[in-house]
């Protein structure tokens, strides 16, 4: 029994206790491969670094064999912390990570710099960074330094490469992190001179190398062999040659001259041999460019050809260089098309003033192919600029609308058979009511002749549903009517004024309270005598809409929008519904007991003939809004241009 409770204790050390390294064994070595000069990849993938030979120095003492792992610094310590590695090349020493982890005697002062634009006027203390826009990498300490600062934005990056490409490319407005790894990334970016380190050392703590906590003989090792290197100058020299290229340690500059000879020599060589070999690489390389150029082309050609479009392609002075086959099929060309100018194949295209333009731009429109002809197509004539933005030619894109526009008219055709229904509808609709009632009469007349009350009632109504049907006929005649438009200057304040004036005894006997904001310089262009009746028609509506409304406010206001002139005339009447809306417009619907549905809809064809469009909004219980749209003019033209106008 007592045999067996020692093998468990002994199995329980040995798994709290993993075997310390030794001669022979293999360190798994973790590290930041985008923290140079301390630790990196290459461009051929090979690990190189300060940190890098620091370690390797010292596995040649010790006879260790190293298992290099280059990782994002999270995954780096991840790897350390779940016992994945045996050493993490480089960590500055923060009371956190001493819980965890062990480190080594420090072999650097690492230190965080601000690093901001050389042109930037606001940023120069941490305290500065208050709702800026700060690149930091993700687990640096350069975090923890800006987290207290109140309203700072951090873009975060997964290293320092990453988080100082933020700044390059104008997506932050300072970073934070190694002053060592920010100058080499903006001195191998030839940007140094762009941008400026401010505050100082921020933040400097030891960096050392880090175990996993308890392997303490592996530790011993480490610091160990880090005093070798500083005894026989391993570390100075290392030391020089990544943060002191010039440093005045290295004296010796014959020794150094021999070596840049030999450097010298070694390069000659190396490049007679490499422009050997990238001499043949590169007639590899043209062939291959030249079959991708050619599979290329023949693509090209093979979209091109396969398009709804005809396409040809123009030099500057109108030549064609390029037919697609739709183009050949579409206007029956032949072979010999190319290097013949577009007038002698097209010559509905308007070209005089596209080839002549000195700035050239595109140009868009139809044509009919012949006179009388219902061919109908579209072009589209664009510019064609090469990689330095010169003109050098035109493209050319013709499409049949023939089709299309066939479709069209008859969509429109239909359109016009289903409104005249409409129409007709309501006019039957309209007059059958005053028919209807005159009907009645006129049977009930032999009977009652002789009743008193019957030829009273006779003499009233009957005059009044002929007077009904009169007004449907004048407003049909008005609507059939295609009277030429009286166009004219016309100043919008002086025309509300004066159908305010027809409505002015009204709106003072009924109280109606009414507010005009239109400015003095507002002009449209229009026929005075229909837009009249559109406003007057307006008005009417919004008095009779406000009878028994306990607040009666009327509202014209104009204002001057995207190029044209808005009037708006609103009231604080009983208002309308959605469906009520939808149907405003429509010949013949009227919400009124007397009225006809006619004076909205004679509005409505009034606007659109002049260019414009009228408009509604509407809430039940809170009023209607009607807004009118014009062109503007303005109100300063001569007489000469009003009247050459006209």
């Amino acid at each position: 029994m007592n045999r067996r409770w020692w093998a468990i204790a002994l199995l329980a050390v040995l798994w709290l206790y993993p075997a310390n390294a030794s001669a022979g064994d293999v360190l798994r070595v973790v590290f930041d491969k985008e923290l140079p000069p301390f630790s990196y990849t290459d461009e051929h993938g090979d690990v190189s670094g300060f940190n890098i030979e620091l370690i390797q120095a010292i596995a040649e003492q010790n006879g260790f064999e190293l298992e290099f792992v280059p990782l994002e610094w999270e995954d780096a310590v991840s790897y350390l912390l779940h016992g994945k590695a045996d050493v993490l090349l480089g960590m500055k020493y923060t009371s956190r990570y001493d819980q965890v982890v062990d480190f080594s005697e420090s072999f650097f002062t690492m230190s965080e710099v601000l690093l901001v634009p050389k042109d930037d006027n606001e940023i120069y203390t941490l305290n500065h960074l208050k709702d800026k826009v700060v690149a930091v990498q993700r687990g640096n300490t350069g975090m923890d330094l800006v987290q207290d600062i109140r309203r700072v934005k951090l873009l975060v990056s997964f290293n320092q490469r990453d988080a100082l490409d933020n700044l390059m490319r104008g997506r932050a407005d300072a970073f934070i992190g190694n002053r060592w790894t920010a100058a080499y990334f903006l001195d191998k970016a030839g940007r140094s001179d762009d941008f400026e380190m401010r505050s100082g050392l921020i933040n400097p703590t030891d960096y050392a190398f880090a175990v996993r906590e308890g392997n303490y003989a592996l530790l011993d090792k480490l610091n160990k062999g880090l005093n070798q290197l500083y005894r026989d100058g391993t570390y100075t020299r290392l030391y020089s040659q990544y943060f002191e290229p010039y440093s005045l340690h290295v004296t010796d500059w014959w020794r150094k001259l021999v070596i840049a000879l030999v450097i010298a020599m070694a390069i000659v060589v190396v490049t007679l041999v490499t422009i050997f070999t990238w001499n043949k690489r590169l007639q590899q390389e043209v062939r291959r460019q030249t079959a991708a150029l050619a599979d290329l082309l023949a693509f090209q050609r093979k979209v091109l050809d396969n398009t709804e479009s005809a396409i040809l392609s123009l030099d500057v002075s109108g030549h064609v260089t390029l037919v697609n086959q739709v183009a050949r099929g579409m206007l029956s060309l032949s072979d010999s098309v190319l290097g013949r100018h577009i007038s002698s194949l097209l010559p509905q295209l308007p070209l005089e003033a596209p080839l002549e333009q000195l700035s050239p731009r595109q140009y868009e429109g139809e044509f009919q192919w012949e006179p009388g002809s219902i061919r109908v197509f579209h072009y589209y004539m664009a510019p064609f600029v090469n990689a330095s933005h010169e003109h050098v030619g035109w493209i050319v894109s013709l499409q049949d609308r023939t089709e299309q526009k066939r479709l069209q008219a008859q969509l429109v055709a239909q359109e016009k058979m289903r409104a005249l229904g409409q129409l007709v509808a309501g006019i039957a609709h309209e007059l059958r009511n005053p028919l209807t009632a005159i009907k009645t009469f006129v049977e009930l007349l032999p009977k009652k002749l002789d009743d008193e009350r019957f030829r009273a009632e006779l003499l009233r109504y009957v005059p009044e549903e002929m007077e009904r049907m009169n007004r449907i006929l004048e407003d049909l005649l008005d609507y059939s009517r295609a009277k030429p438009l009286q166009m004219q200057n016309v100043d919008l304040r002086e025309l509300v004024g004066s159908v305010l004036g027809l409505f002015a005894r009204r709106l003072e006997r009924e109280q109606v309270e009414v507010v005009v904001d239109v400015p003095g310089e507002l002009v449209i262009r229009a026929d005075r005598a229909r837009v009249k009746q559109v406003l007057i028609n307006l008005v009417m509506n919004a008095l009779e809409a406000m009878a028994s409304s306990p607040r009666k406010h009327l509202t014209i206001r104009a204002d001057s929008r995207a190029g044209g002139v808005e009037l708006a005339v609103g009231d604080t009447g009983e208002g309308m519904d959605t469906e009520e809306l939808s149907r405003l417009f429509q010949p013949f619907y009227t919400t009124k007991a007397q009225g006809i549905g006619l004076g909205l809809y004679l509005s409505d064809r009034l606007m659109q003939e002049h260019g414009g469009r009228i408009e509604a909004s509407s809430a039940k219980g809170k009023g209607t809004t009607f807004t009118l749209w014009f062109e503007r003019q303005e109100k300063e033209e001569s007489h000469a241009q009003l009247a050459h106008r006209g």
